[in-house]
């Protein structure tokens, strides 16, 4: 087997939002290229179809999906388990990232996102925004706002991680 070069270490938990297609091609990425302790990762999805192969690896699993009403009081202690900094990778569709990102800031974790993505329904709502505007371009045009909502300008620890994410690859124009 190849030695693939570690570039990063996380001292804290690793909790990754979703086991799609996009997780289960993020996962070995993780595995070669970052050190970290198996124990504290953790992996979440409303699906278990695929959960047989964290089960090889010795990855925890969690069988529930991440929503607007739980997703504070699921991620929190996940992501602070054990001391260290959490690492939040989200790779889920339907949870809002914004809102978990606004989390991991909260609490000191660093985040990981393939696209900006809202709660489950807002793209189907059509009280909720102008249908050409309820796509995933248009939303992430939202997050270099977010400074400016004041929630997300609470009290937050003294080094505050940055958060990435993608814009994925929705050509729609907004």
């Amino acid at each position: 087997m190849p030695k693939w070069p570690v570039h990063a270490r996380v001292d804290g938990p690793i909790v990754m939002i979703g086991f799609g297609s996009i997780g289960k091609g993020t996962l070995p990425l993780i595995e070669r290229h970052f050190g970290y302790d198996k124990k504290r990762f953790v992996v979440i999805d409303p699906e278990d179809k695929d959960r047989k192969l964290l089960d090889q690896r010795g990855i925890r699993f969690i069988h529930q999906a991440v929503t607007k009403d739980n997703y504070r009081h699921l991620l929190t202690p996940l992501l602070t388990a054990g001391g260290g900094q959490g690492f939040c990778v989200n790779v889920s569709v339907d949870t809002s990232s914004l809102d978990i990102m606004e989390l991991c800031r909260e609490i000191g974790a660093l985040y990981i996102d393939t696209v900006v993505e809202p709660w489950k329904g807002f793209y189907f709502d059509p009280s909720s925004v102008r249908k050409r505007d309820r796509t995933t371009r248009c939303a992430s045009r939202f997050l270099p706002r977010a400074a400016s909502v004041p929630a997300a300008r609470r009290p937050c620890p003294a080094v505050v991680p940055t958060p990435a994410w993608c814009r994925g690859s929705s050509s729609a124009r907004c």
